[in-house]
């Protein structure tokens, strides 16, 4: 449990009260639901689904960078290992109908103004709702078993830990923790998955030249955090490659951002603060970049092999920003 104290100018210390969540299906759901990005780059689109079997997911929606389906499950209280059974029921139902989900987000004006702010389009929508569905398990805490066992599950599970405290003025303050045994082990390797290379180019319809910018890019990325020891796995997705730590996304390689056909390669990241690459000393040949403020994620566009060693320092310091990590 995690404790607020409020320390005033003659030291005296005051404890904040956590203000719990009184039920699932109204408050907690209702606090979610006004404040999604406490979950993280995701656009939750509705809530309450019920599911043939009569049962009904909490919320669900998008996870904004990969397009991929997100499920929500809310717990009000401290959460086990009997959560998993919960969940595959609604795991299974978002996998095997993605027409269901492509209905509703084309349908959510403001989910879809969200999205071509972010410059997607319906048509990578689609895509992107054909992925394997995540599953974000919200509760204040969670049992160690079930820490233990989220490693081990074949679908892709995350933890998220909400609790909140009410001040004397009637304001809130939220704090929000991903918990994982991943983050102190070695990750494991994942290099090659569904998709390759040759998949890019044949099923995915990207040309040869953007395959071919691609595979600098990871050559030379792979090098940078090989040798600057960063904890990270590249995994190959359908049209993008991010580098994880843990189940977390660091930064990825882009194909299907820009046309499959003249477009360019784009290299995410999440970061703090917009960089400045002049002031920053990043001299590197791009054709274009591109900040998004509220996901705090940052891209730069590359249109031809270029030598990447100058972003050393954006990778270090993604990776620092994500992992809590001084490098």
């Amino acid at each position: 449990m995690t404790n607020l104290y409020k320390i005033g100018s003659s030291s005296n210390i005051e404890e904040i009260p956590e203000h719990q969540f009184s039920n699932e299906t109204n408050d907690f759901e209702s606090f979610i639901m006004q404040n999604q990005s406490l979950l993280g780059k995701v656009a939750l689109i509705n809530h309450q689904i019920t599911i043939p079997n009569g049962k009904r997911i909490d919320a669900w929606g998008v996870d904004v960078v990969d397009l991929n389906p997100i499920i929500v499950e809310l717990k009000n209280v401290k959460t086990g290992v009997d959560v998993i059974s919960q969940i595959l029921p609604y795991y299974n139902f978002v996998k095997t109908n993605p027409d269901t989900l492509k209905y509703q987000a084309t349908q959510d004006k403001e989910f879809l103004k969200k999205l071509s702010n972010l410059g997607y389009s319906i048509q990578k929508l689609e895509m992107g709702l054909e992925k394997e569905p995540k599953v974000l398990i919200v509760a204040p805490s969670f049992d160690n078993e079930l820490l233990d066992l989220i490693n081990f599950l074949t679908f892709d599970v995350e933890l998220v830990e909400i609790s909140r405290f009410k001040l004397v003025s009637g304001e809130y303050l939220v704090t929000v923790d991903k918990p994982s045994t991943m983050g102190t082990q070695q990750s494991k390797v994942r290099v090659m998955e569904d998709w390759d290379w040759n998949k890019y180019e044949t099923i995915g319809h990207a040309s040869h030249s953007k395959v071919e910018i691609a595979k600098d890019i990871k050559r030379q990325i792979d090098a940078i955090i090989e040798k600057e020891r960063l904890n990270l796995t590249p995994i190959f997705r359908k049209l993008y490659i991010p580098y994880q730590f843990g189940r977390n996304n660091i930064l990825w390689i882009d194909i299907n951002y820009t046309s499959l056909e003249t477009g360019g390669v784009v290299v995410w990241f999440y970061i703090e603060n917009e960089p400045n690459l002049k002031k920053e000393g990043i001299e590197i040949e791009h054709s274009s970049e591109k900040w998004f403020k509220d996901y705090n994620q940052f891209g730069i566009t590359f249109d031809r092999i270029v030598d990447l060693s100058p972003l050393t320092s954006l990778i270090k310091g993604s990776y620092a920003y994500m992992t809590g990590t001084k490098v």
